[in-house]
């Protein structure tokens, strides 16, 4: 099926004017802002833009652009081709750019960017970067299981604020995984003249919120704005809970690779949806959120952080080199688990084991399972019973009527017969 490049080249002829902004421009802009754009764009600036075209060329020109280029392990490196082929086309080149912002902070712990694209002069889209590369990024996300904010969120709220400030007219947020959630906290945090000027919100598979934000006045005010989308197996956005409209997009990847946008299917302006998650998508909907529940707020802080004093072992900064030395990596970790204070190991591994009983007890048990079959099994010999004892009647019921007929005809023309010779005695 097509995806968001072959949008491009369906679409890409078509002006705005021609064809309004739609939700498969949001998903093409967002995943734009995963590139690196520092030193190209003056930071947090929204006076001074270039239009993407002369920002690819400005990315393309960079003398450290193979650097920039490398979008890491977790990030489609097909993204600088979406860039280019965006930039290129009459759609997409002259949209102005600006804004960009880029953190990441190894002591906050924290990993946020964001970027503006000036649609025209009364009409803008604020994307939110999502999880890229960094493992600190992938801690915070993990920190937002045991924060009520991480600082990415207040970023984001802050770069909101600042950006109404300096833009003009209506404008959209949105963002890809963190991104998503980024948007939505973003928004339930404005003063309502701004959320006044906010037409939508999309959280493309973006992880949601604990069900006390989402019963605020705050979240209440902005959720009829958010429209959410999240392939057919997400792992992603099925954390916590979220409210508002959501449409289920079918994706040619399998399992985790769902997540990455370019593997969602598009159709013209539209995505290709299915009517829900996929059964194992569901399942670890309501594990991982009832485990989440379940454990105390201390209980995922000793989660978290030991998952990551485990990872920190290696000293790697960056998925892709986790994965660079995984050989060494996977060992340096396995001595970190066992250089963990015993007690502290002991109450980790009954953490973890707490999942697999909450596992457990979602699995249908033999004797049920055994009985649903049982009752399945007896339900379909009745059916077919009721089926052939009906195929039998039918059958003898069109063999009598046919025996009838056969008798009749006989006897027509045994009567026929009979009146013949007695006309041939009558003339004798």
């Amino acid at each position: 099926m097509a995806n968001i490049l072959d949008y491009i080249d369906w679409r890409g002829d078509l002006t705005f004017d021609q064809s309004p902004f739609n939700k498969i421009d949001t998903l093409i802009l967002c995943q734009i802002a995963y590139l690196r754009f520092d030193g190209l764009i003056r930071d947090l600036d929204f006076k001074d833009s270039v239009s993407l075209n002369e920002l690819a060329e400005l990315f393309k020109s960079a003398p450290d652009y193979k650097k920039r280029s490398d979008t890491g392990l977790m990030i489609n490196k097909l993204t600088v081709n979406l860039l280019f082929s965006a930039a290129s086309s009459k759609r997409f080149r002259n949209i102005r750019v600006c804004g960009y912002k880029s953190i990441i902070d190894l002591e906050k712990e924290e990993q946020f960017a964001a970027v503006t694209y000036i649609l025209d002069i009364n009409l803008s889209l604020i994307a939110y970067r999502g999880t890229d590369d960094n493992i600190v990024g992938w801690k915070e996300d993990f920190n937002l299981a045991i924060m009520d904010e991480v600082p990415a969120q207040k970023d984001a709220y802050e770069y909101l604020r600042i950006a109404a400030r300096n833009i003009k007219g209506k404008f959209y947020l949105g963002g890809h995984s963190k991104g998503g959630n980024l948007s939505v906290y973003a928004a339930s945090k404005m003063t309502q003249t701004v959320k006044n000027r906010i037409i939508g919100i999309f959280n493309e598979d973006g992880p949601g919120f604990d069900e006390k934000k989402l019963q605020s006045e705050e979240f209440k005010s902005i959720m009829p704005l958010v429209q959410s989308y999240y392939p057919q197996f997400s792992i992603v956005g099925i954390l916590f809970s979220n409210n508002g409209r959501y449409s289920v997009v079918k994706s040619d990847e399998q399992g985790v690779m769902q997540h990455d946008p370019f593997s969602w299917n598009v159709i013209g302006a539209e995505f290709v949806t299915v009517g829900d998650f996929d059964r194992g998508s569901a399942f670890l909907k309501k594990t991982v959120n009832e485990w989440i529940c379940v454990l105390s707020k201390e209980e995922l802080e000793v989660l978290v952080e030991t998952l990551f004093t485990v990872i920190r072992s290696t000293e790697a900064k960056t998925n892709r080199e986790l994965d660079d030395n995984k050989l060494i990596n996977s060992f340096k970790m396995i001595g970190a688990v066992n250089n963990l204070d015993p007690e502290l190991r002991k109450r980790f591994m009954e953490i973890i084991s707490e999942y697999f009983k909450i596992v457990n007890n979602s699995i249908p048990n033999f004797e049920n399972m055994v009985e649903k079959a049982k009752i399945k099994s007896e339900d379909f010999t009745r059916k077919a019973k009721e089926k052939s004892e009906d195929i039998s009647r039918k059958a003898r019921e069109k063999t009598e009527d046919f025996t009838r007929q056969v008798k009749d005809r006989i006897k027509n023309e045994t009567e026929k017969v009979q009146r013949f010779n007695e006309k041939l005695l009558s003339k004798k």
